[in-house]
């Protein structure tokens, strides 16, 4: 038997298991097709509709039973499909930064490849040790800026922040050994 509308954010409000179970059952695999469409990426969609339904059991008392679910589930995995795709994007742009450091070091002959990265090592160990913690996380130990914000407990934007104050230090290094 499926609820209505109004029954199911009721029930949803009220925590009952079987409303959580109707409305997973009837919007998880159209959502996930959804974002599918966008992202292309199975693993990515399954993870933005997980996220969708977390995040509508974390603010379920905002429900309004007068608009609805359906409309409401389908704009918020758009919504997460944007933040991850921001997040992804600006990953990209860091990542990319990293390898221009490293093209750079490589670039030149194979005897001065050593020294230089003998100079890098020396320039991390040289960054404010807040910002050389963080780029040592992510660069050295491959942990994804999400990781690190959760196990420094500082927010992502932080995490962000001194990473790309790392590379311009790091670049600005670079840059001045090489005149």
């Amino acid at each position: 038997m499926t609820l209505s509308n109004k029954k199911l954010i009721k029930g949803l409000k009220k925590n009952d298991p079987s409303a959580w179970r109707q409305a997973v059952e009837k919007f998880s695999d159209s959502l996930y097709a959804f974002a599918l469409s966008k992202c292309s990426d199975h693993e990515m969609a399954s993870e933005i509709v997980q996220q969708v339904f977390v995040k509508t059991f974390e603010n379920k008392d905002k429900l309004n039973p007068n608009y609805s679910l359906k409309s409401f589930l389908y704009k918020s995995t758009y919504n997460k499909f944007i933040d991850l795709y921001r997040k992804k994007k600006s990953m990209s742009a860091l990542h990319e930064q990293y390898y221009f450091l490293l093209e750079q070091l490589s670039s030149d002959n194979e005897n001065d490849l050593s020294d230089k990265l003998k100079m890098m090592n020396l320039k991390i160990e040289s960054l404010p040790s807040r910002t050389k913690e963080i780029f040592c996380l992510s660069k050295q130990s491959g942990l994804s800026n999400v990781e690190i914000s959760e196990i420094l407990d500082i927010s992502l934007k932080t995490v962000e922040g001194h990473i790309t104050k790392a590379f311009k230090l790091l670049r600005n290094e670079l840059i001045s050994s090489k005149n």
